[in-house]
């Protein structure tokens, strides 16, 4: 993946977030969503550093 590519599944990360937070109806399900954001990204992020080890 190359860097504008992370940055592009991120921002459509971020944009599905913010979406959901917005038809969010409790503070239980904006957590949620954050977490699940932050999941999101790590594992992104992790995916990128095994591919940059790898070269």
């Amino acid at each position: 993946m190359t860097d504008t590519e992370y940055a592009k599944a991120i921002q459509t990360k971020a944009a599905i977030a913010n979406l959901e937070m917005n038809a969010a109806l409790t503070i239980e399900q904006q957590a949620q969503i954050g977490q699940d954001f932050i999941a999101d990204i790590a594992e992104l992020s992790d995916r990128e550093s095994k591919q940059k080890a790898a070269y």
